[in-house]
């Protein structure tokens, strides 16, 4: 098929947006009919590999609802033993490449793309960056040559493959290049990406969005964001620099990202990207835009151009979805097996896990993704799309059940009250724990300010009763505040990256998870606060 570069060539825009973002006008009979049919592809394909004989129990499925009554509801764990060594011949096709990602116990985890899955998750991820830079339906900015910058992992993660992909698909300008990113460490890239900018300018930018935040926080404060190099004495990034700095004297504040950059399109990552989205586009001047994906799929659902509700792509993936009730049941008894419903199921206001089944010859099926997401929608009348939209709630193992009343507490939930109260911080952790009977939420966050501790334990808590009823009946019933802040020492979580990285930690484990960390993880985090005097 004709390629997004190919159809600009010839001013044939509508093209480009029936091609990529023409998902969003099915209804969902016809979502649902291309589900079924590459469903039934993907059936015959994994049915003949040995995995698949192992999946199906021999059995040849013919029908959805053989589908999900032969095959098992599965994890990675069933598919570690051939995954760990790459090994082709379990697949129903042969890898093109693997990618990965580290699990919590710090193993890699592996996932073999074929050929043309690998092709498809470029053209989804296309569709992302044309969507973050429509300001109305069927909008294209897209041109050839646009400057994106990124600060994303490399390969072999997930992030690196997707630029890998994207790179084949369009014609983008990639700044660090990809042959050069994967040489770089993070704060490197980070570094190369703004530096270069100040010249080239920049149309896309791939990020993280604390990243933008922090970046965006340095100009508000009038700190020199990046070191001196010889770039920034080029007569571009010199005149970039005086056109900003006259746009800030205008407007009678300090300088700004967005008096340096008229970006395009901002596509970020990170679960907090919602949280953080008005400081974002206060510093950037562009509202962030964000998918839904993995690396077991790459992208798997996609805001539109509004930047609110995300829709699922009918061809990423086979879509099930277990209820928040049936997951319940298997989190008190892990030999449940729970039960699922299609995307034509699911009900608005409710939360689901994700279950996945590969298309395109990618091996994985039923697969729990661990990911918790809720429907705020069956459709959307703001841009009049006609399927269900969703929001990222959160990981499944990342709840905080407070003796089985709060309803559950989740990690966006923390991050919401957390921001609400106004603290400015650097990073923070909360988990169970229990004391004089009670369980409680401990939370162990590092101030970028002097702060009374009790006062800001009294905002966060308020907060989180505001954000949850069932935490604050669990409060009054208990007659006790839930709540207990620990404020830790400057440069705690600086100090675990170092620990970390000269451990050997790859850099998805730089950072302590924000929910129900170890106690080991706790007495890492804990020693620069018991040094002090």
């Amino acid at each position: 098929m004709t390629k997004a570069a190919e159809l600009l060539r010839y001013g044939r825009k509508s093209e480009v947006w029936s091609k990529y973002c023409g998902f969003l006008d099915l209804e969902m009979d016809e979502f649902m009919r291309i589900q079924e049919r590459l469903l039934a592809e993907q059936i015959k394909l994994i049915a003949q590999s040995p995995l698949g004989a192992q999946l199906f129990h021999h059995e040849h499925p013919q029908t959805v609802e053989e589908f999900r009554q032969i095959a098992p509801v599965t994890t990675y764990e069933d598919y570690e033993p051939y995954f760990a060594g790459q090994r082709d011949d379990m697949l129903p096709q042969k890898a093109y490449l693997w990618a990965h990602t580290s699990g919590r116990s710090g193993r890699l985890k592996w996932i073999p793309y074929t050929r043309y899955a690998y092709q498809r998750l470029g053209e989804r991820v296309l569709a992302g960056v044309i969507l973050s830079m429509a300001r109305e339906k069927g909008e294209v900015r897209l041109e050839e040559g646009d400057i994106l910058v990124t600060n994303t992992p490399p390969r072999p993660f997930i992030s690196g493959v997707t630029l890998q992909a994207l790179a084949e698909e369009f014609n983008f300008r990639f700044i660090p290049g990809l042959d050069e990113t994967e040489s770089l460490s993070f704060q490197e890239r980070i570094q190369k990406g703004f530096d270069t900018g100040l010249i080239t300018g920049i149309d896309v930018l791939g990020s993280l969005s604390v990243v933008l935040v922090k970046m965006g926080e340095r100009f508000a404060e009038g700190a020199r964001t990046t070191k001196l190099s010889r770039n920034m004495f080029h007569p571009w990034a010199l005149a970039r620099m005086a056109r900003g700095l006259l746009r800030s004297k205008l407007a009678g504040r300090k300088m700004l990202p967005k008096d340096l950059w008229q970006i395009k399109g901002m596509p970020c990552g990170g679960m907090d990207t919602s949280l953080y989205r008005e400081q974002i586009a206060h510093y950037w001047g562009v509202n962030p835009y964000e998918q839904y994906g993995a690396t077991e799929e790459g992208a798997i659902a996609t805001q539109a151009w509004n930047k609110k509700g995300m829709t699922f792509f009918p061809d990423a993936s086979f879509l099930e979805f277990i209820p928040e009730a049936e997951w319940a049941k298997w989190r008190q008894n892990p030999a449940y097996v729970p039960k699922t419903v299609l995307f034509n199921e699911v009900v608005s206001g409710e939360r689901y896990e994700v279950v996945v089944t590969n298309f395109f010859a990618k091996p994985l099926v039923r697969y729990r993704m661990h990911d918790l997401i809720r429907f705020v929608g069956l459709e959307d009348q703001e841009t009049g799309i006609k399927l269900p939209q969703m929001v990222f709630a959160g990981r499944s193992s990342d709840f905080i059940d407070l003796a089985g009343f709060t309803g559950l507490i989740d990690e966006k939930l923390v991050w919401q009250a957390i921001l609400n109260s106004g603290v400015r911080f650097e990073d923070w952790t909360i988990r169970k724990e229990v004391s004089q009977g009670h369980p409680f939420l401990h939370l162990y966050l590092e101030p970028l300010e002097s702060l009374d501790c009790a006062r800001l334990q009294n905002r966060i808590d308020l907060e989180l009763k505001k954000l949850n009823s069932f935490y604050a009946d669990y409060a009054t019933l208990i007659e006790v505040q839930p709540l207990l802040v620990t404020l830790l020492s400057p440069g705690t979580f600086g100090a675990y990256g170092k620990e970390m990285q000269a451990r050997g930690a790859d850099l998805a484990h730089l950072k302590p998870a924000h929910m129900n960390i170890s106690d080991d993880t706790l007495a890492i985090l804990m020693r620069p606060s018991q040094n002090q005097p």
